[in-house]
């Protein structure tokens, strides 16, 4: 009965491609394999004879490949069936969400932003590869192109992914790949192939975040994957901002059909500045995000086009959220050796300005006006409090920040910021001394200009 369910399932899955339903036919002979063929198959491999343990369990694994065609999660336990390291089998829990919306944007055209931010080692990178893989195995004209910040890792992705492919179980799941044997690949550069009789000039772009990506073009999904060349960057501004604007103005012009092209952005953040949670702003400022009913830690917009997932290294309740790598006592240690900074944006994904940028925009309180009494009259001292930073030689700004105080806060009221020589800026520094009553002016003598 169950071999025959199997063979049914078989023909109902090339019945009728590319049905507009709600479910095409794949779909629901792979959820019947997984929801009732699958379940059956485990309960006889208890109770059976066994003779029949063999049988059964051959048609087990059918099954599970055969159910890996349209589940993400079923191809990442097939493929590590037999590795004696599993990464979903110690990370389930913590990539479920990833993996989920993964899965689903490859159905659901609607979806085609997913940002997925994670603390270090949680296997994010694993996610995007196999998800490359699968895609692939679906359809060979699929190309995809993926970036990182170095040619080390982004290479070192790409070779997992043909690996992948390579692996004798992955034809087990695509069985169209059986006749390329172990020769599956047309074109085999690392950072560039292409799978035999695929109708693309590339299957797989990897390239550095900086490297040249002019006239490439991704026909599924464009993926960035840690772009973030972690602490040494944390505080980069101009590194965020030159990020920010490729990714206006060159990344999301790099696929052949932007609304039905992916952007997947995964990584860990680093700053508020991160790619991770500038494309969260954008969106939001667009569309309402709401908190998924599947998940924890993870916004849908409303309008069902993007999902933002960002997995803390600890709960509410501060345990651990991968406790099969890490347990509680690890993280907390962490948290208090760690400084706050560090561990809220890289262990927690709660992006705070960085220690030491005391006026970074995000620990600023700003006003609307200056605070004043019942009676409208305003509180602040009649006078007010500069200091001057000059111009040193080339690019350089002169700064001259204002100030004026209630007696509990000081508020800056004006400045001076112009890229002029100090000799050009007297009169208006005056003015502003004269303007503003300041009475307190403290200037810093440098060598050169002052």
């Amino acid at each position: 009965m169950c071999n025959n369910l199997y063979l049914l399932l078989l023909q109902l899955y090339d019945s009728e491609k590319g049905t507009k339903k709600e479910l095409t036919m794949q779909q629901i002979a792979c959820k019947y394999a997984m929801q009732a063929l699958i379940p059956v198959i485990e309960k006889r491999i208890k109770v059976c004879n066994e003779e029949y343990m063999p049988k059964y369990y051959e048609l087990y694994q059918k099954s599970y490949a055969f159910a890996s065609r349209c589940s993400l999660e079923y191809f990442c336990d097939y493929m590590e069936w037999d590795k004696p390291e599993k990464v979903m089998g110690t990370r389930r829990k913590a990539l479920q969400p990833f993996i989920y919306y993964l899965n689903k944007s490859e159905f659901d055209s609607k979806l085609n932003l997913i940002v997925a931010s994670y603390p270090p080692s949680y296997g994010k990178s694993y996610c995007m590869s196999m998800y490359t893989a699968w895609v692939l195995g679906r359809d060979i004209n699929n190309s995809i192109i993926r970036l990182s910040y170095s040619d080390e890792l982004v290479l070192g992705f790409s070779r997992q992914i043909k690996e992948t492919i390579l692996n004798p179980r992955y034809s087990d799941v695509f069985t169209n790949f059986k006749k390329y044997g172990d020769k599956p690949f047309d074109k085999e550069k690392e950072s560039d192939w292409k799978i035999k009789n695929a109708n693309v000039d590339t299957n797989h772009m990897a390239r550095t975040r900086e490297g040249a990506i002019t006239g490439k073009r991704a026909k599924k999904a464009f993926i960035i994957d840690d772009i973030t060349k972690g602490e040494i960057e944390a505080t980069d501004e101009k590194m965020y901002e030159r990020i920010y604007t490729r990714w206006h103005t060159d990344f999301k012009s790099r696929v052949d059909n932007p609304e039905k092209a992916k952007f997947i952005v995964g990584g860990t953040m680093w700053s508020p500045n991160d790619i991770l949670n500038k494309i969260r702003e954008d969106k939001e400022k667009r569309c309402k995000l709401v908190p998924s009913k599947h998940f924890k830690f993870v916004e849908e917009a409303e309008d069902g086009t993007a999902v933002f997932i960002r997995v803390p290294a600890l709960d509410e309740n501060d345990k651990s959220t991968l406790p099969n790598v890490y347990n509680d006592e690890y993280y907390l240690n962490l948290r208090d050796d760690l400084d706050t900074y560090f561990f809220e944006c890289v262990y927690q994904q709660n992006p705070i300005a960085p220690t030491g940028l005391e006026f970074a925009d995000d620990l600023l309180e700003h006003y609307e006006q200056l605070p004043v009494n019942d009676e409208g009259e305003d509180l602040c001292l009649p006078y007010s409090f500069a200091v001057l930073d000059p111009a040193r030689r080339g690019k350089d700004n002169v700064s001259m920040p204002i100030f004026k105080t209630d007696g509990k806060k000081y508020y800056m009221v004006d400045c001076i910021f112009r890229q002029k020589a100090m000799t050009d800026l007297y009169d208006d520094i005056v003015d502003k001394i004269i303007e503003h009553n300041v009475v307190t002016f403290i200037i810093e003598n440098n060598i050169d200009t002052s």
